[in-house]
C-alpha cells in the first residue's frame, strides 16, 4: 500500500468503526430544501472558505447548471467557525442543506446521528467513484455506509512571503528548519519589521492550531488517539507543546490575536501583515488571491527531535448530502460533477486539495510557476524525500468539538487571559465530555 493510501486509510478505519453565514444566492437553511419551481429542482449548497473559493464554486456550479438545465443551485459560504455553528443549528432541526462541504473532523458526528444521506445506492448511477482510490472512498464511510466524498488530499506546509523577507534582508526558512530555529526566525522578522507601516510580524502563535499539535505529537512518537476513540496523550504533553513558543510570546513577537480576529476570514499572511504561516498546502491559491503575491513559497513543517518531519496526507474537504433532502439523485449528480468533471477540476485547481480523480488532475493547468503546479511540486517533494511517513491521526468521534474547543481556548490564550495550565485543564475537561471520558 502506498504512503498516500495508508494515510487516507487511517482516517477510513476510524470512520468505518463508529458512528455568520454569507449567502451568495438564495437562502441558507436546509428546511424544505428549496422545493421545485416550474419543473426545475432547486438545491441548496453550503461550504466554508473565502471569496476566492466562493468564486470557484460559483463558476463550477454555473457549469453544472448549464449541463443540467433542470437543476438550480442556491449557494452560501462562511468562515470555518461560523460555518459549523450554522450547520449545528440546522442539524438540530434536521434541516441541513441538500449538499454541504464536510470535514473528517465532523463526519462521524453528523453521520452517526442520522443527519447525512447514505450515498451507497447512488454509486454507479448518479455518482461515479470508479476513478477514486479505494482508500479515499473508504475515508467517507461510517459503519459501512458512504456519507461523504473526498474532493482531494493535502498535507501541512510552512508558507512564507519571499519578497518581504528579502526586503528585510532575512534568509527564508529551509526544508530542514527545526522548531527552535523557526521561533528565532519569527522573532527576527518581527524585530526587523517593527518600524514598517503597517508593522510586519513573523507569524502568529502556531500552538493555537490543533492539527499542528497533532503533527508535533507524531514527531514525539506519540499517536494522538487510541483505537477506541480515547486520548493517547497527557496534560504534560499539551503543556510542553504550548511552551514551545514561549520565547516568541515573551519577546512580544507573535502576530496580535486582536488583529487576527479583526482580519477574519483573511489570515495574517493573506493580509501581508505577517511573513509566515502554517496551513494545508491547498491554501496556496487562497493566500495568493488574498495577498496579491504570486511567489508565496512552501517548505515542510519544522523537524522533530529525530530530525524527521513525520508528516501525513489526509483528505481535504468532503462533500455530503443532508439526510432530509427531497432531491437525493440531483444532489448526488452535483457531487459527481464537482469531483469528476474535468471542467470543475480546471476551475478549482488545487483549491480543494490535489484532486481525487485522475481526470481532474489531468485538467489542472500546470504552467511553470502556477499555483497548481507549485502545490503538485510540493506534494511530490514531501513524498519523494520521505517527509510523508505517518498515517493521519484517527478522526475520533467528537473530534470536531474538541478541535473547536482548542481553537477557542487558543484565542483566549493569545489575549493573555489564561496560563498554560489553565488552558490544559479546561481543554481536558471538555475533551472528557465530548469523547465520553
Amino acid at each position: 500500500m502506498s504512503i498516500r493510501k495508508a494515510a487516507i486509510r487511517g482516517l477510513a478505519i476510524a470512520a468505518a468503526g463508529s458512528l455568520a453565514l454569507t449567502a451568495c444566492s438564495g437562502d441558507n437553511g436546509g428546511g424544505d430544501n428549496g422545493g421545485d419551481n416550474g419543473g426545475t429542482v432547486t438545491l441548496n449548497m453550503q461550504w466554508w472558505g473565502n471569496d476566492d473559493r466562493a468564486a470557484r464554486y460559483e463558476a463550477a456550479i454555473d457549469a453544472f447548471e448549464a449541463a443540467n438545465p433542470g437543476i438550480k443551485v442556491n449557494t452560501g459560504f462562511a468562515a470555518w467557525p461560523d460555518y459549523w455553528t450554522a450547520r449545528n443549528t440546522e442539524a438540530a432541526g434536521s434541516a441541513l442543506p441538500d449538499v454541504l462541504q464536510m470535514d473528517t473532523s465532523y463526519l462521524r458526528q453528523y453521520a452517526g446521528t442520522g443527519q447525512l444521506l447514505d450515498l451507497t445506492e447512488h454509486v454507479g448511477d448518479e455518482l461515479d467513484l470508479s476513478g477514486f482510490e479505494e482508500s479515499l472512498v473508504d475515508s467517507g464511510k461510517v459503519d459501512g455506509g458512504l456519507y461523504a466524498v473526498a474532493t482531494g488530499t493535502n498535507t501541512l506546509a510552512l508558507y512564507y512571503n519571499p519578497g518581504q523577507l528579502a526586503e528585510l534582508g532575512i534568509d527564508p526558512p529551509t526544508e530542514d528548519i527545526t522548531w527552535e530555529e523557526y521561533n528565532q526566525l519569527v522573532i527576527d522578522i518581527s524585530e526587523a519589521g517593527a518600524d514598517l507601516d503597517p508593522r510586519l510580524y513573523g507569524a502568529g502563535d502556531y500552538t493555537g492550531t490543533f492539527w499542528l499539535y497533532l503533527q508535533w505529537l507524531l514527531q514525539q512518537g506519540i499517536e494522538p488517539f487510541t483505537e477506541d476513540g480515547g486520548l493517547n496523550f497527557t496534560k504534560e504533553d499539551m503543556a510542553a507543546w504550548l511552551e514551545t513558543s514561549a520565547e516568541v510570546r515573551d519577546a512580544d513577537a507573535e502576530f496580535p490575536i486582536e488583529r487576527a480576529v479583526q482580519l477574519e476570514p483573511v489570515t495574517a499572511l493573506g493580509s501581508t501583515e505577517a511573513a509566515m504561516e502554517f496551513h494545508w498546502d491547498n491554501f496556496l491559491a487562497s493566500y495568493t488571491a488574498e495577498a496579491g503575491v504570486d511567489d508565496l513559497q512552501m517548505v515542510p513543517v519544522p523537524s522533530g527531535p529525530d530530525g524527521q518531519k513525520h508528516q501525513f496526507f489526509k483528505p481535504t474537504m468532503q462533500l455530503a448530502v443532508g439526510a432530509n433532502t427531497k432531491h437525493p439523485e440531483e444532489a448526488a449528480k452535483l457531487i459527481d460533477f464537482l469531483v469528476n468533471s474535468p471542467e470543475a477540476g480546471e476551475i478549482f485547481g488545487t483549491n480543494l486539495g490535489v484532486p481525487s480523480t485522475q481526470a481532474q488532475r489531468d485538467a489542472l493547468v500546470l504552467d511553470e510557476g502556477s499555483v497548481d503546479a507549485r502545490v503538485m511540486e510540493y506534494e511530490t517533494l514531501v513524498t519523494e524525500k520521505g517527509y510523508i511517513s505517518e498515517v493521519a491521526p484517527l478522526p475520533v468521534e467528537g473530534f470536531g468539538s474538541i478541535e473547536e474547543e482548542y481553537r477557542t481556548l487558543g484565542q483566549e490564550f493569545g489575549y493573555g487571559d489564561m496560563s498554560v495550565q489553565e488552558f490544559v485543564d479546561r481543554w481536558f475537561a471538555e475533551a472528557e465530555i465530548h469523547l465520553g471520558g
